[in-house]
């Protein structure tokens, strides 16, 4: 592969691939954390599935109550369970570490290397403080480091990670959909040349989505454990 402008289109429709499989990949997951509770717990099933309102578990709103009734079944098992216990910061570090092994390995090509760089220099500015395990992004206006030179980190970010996220979401549908298709000339020259088109990234896409991968994940192994461990006479 070549490092030329002719190769664009090959990166996009590559890491298109990667961000499709991954939000697709992410919804079953949810999909199926939901089953495995209602198969648990009665009382949750009727709150999960009469009515279903989840959708495709694909919005922020969605999936954060995946992630609730997920809690709701951990405290039922183990209710001196401490949420406060699940390392954000961990999940923040490991986050950065898969994607800074994927730029290892495809840097040699020239791969998207100036929005690596846009996910960096975002990502560097803020930290494992603004996840939250109870609806895994923080709000960004309520944030105690915003501007803040005396904090372990400055926030100079304009949009917090569920503005981000929002972003993610709209391109998702426009891929799913196939909007690109007949969506000519979009976005436009004036909105690439704007601030908020860093945000248009597929390293910030791919590290939300393993965020919030790495959240559900801590938190079923918990799950899974009491439940294994559950006497049912």
């Amino acid at each position: 592969m070549s490092w030329g402008i002719e190769m664009y289109p090959l990166w996009d429709n590559i890491m298109q691939s990667i961000f499709m499989k991954m939000t697709g990949a992410q919804e079953q997951k949810m999909k199926c954390i939901c089953w495995e509770i209602a198969t648990i717990d009665f009382d949750l099933r009727r709150d999960i599935y009469f009515p279903w309102n989840l959708n495709e578990c694909s919005q922020i709103t969605d999936k954060r109550k995946v992630l609730n009734f997920l809690r709701k079944a951990i405290v039922k098992l183990k209710k001196d369970f401490d949420f406060s216990t699940i390392d954000t910061n961990e999940i923040w570090s490991n986050t950065k570490g898969v994607l800074d092994e994927f730029h290892a390995n495809t840097s040699s090509m020239g791969f998207c290397e100036r929005e690596y760089q846009e996910y960096v220099e975002i990502f560097n500015s803020i930290g494992g403080g603004c996840l939250d395990i109870s609806a895994f992004f923080k709000n960004c206006s309520n944030c105690a480091h915003k501007n803040d030179s005396n904090k372990p980190f400055t926030c100079t970010i304009k949009k917090g990670l569920n503005e981000m996220y929002s972003c993610l979401y709209f391109h998702r549908n426009r891929c799913a959909h196939n909007l690109t298709s007949y969506q000519q000339n979009r976005p436009s020259l004036e909105i690439l040349s704007g601030i908020d088109s860093v945000y248009e990234n597929y390293y910030i896409r791919f590290a939300l989505l393993i965020i919030i991968d790495k959240m559900m994940i801590s938190l079923y192994r918990i799950f899974q454990h009491e439940a294994d461990h559950l006497k049912l006479f």
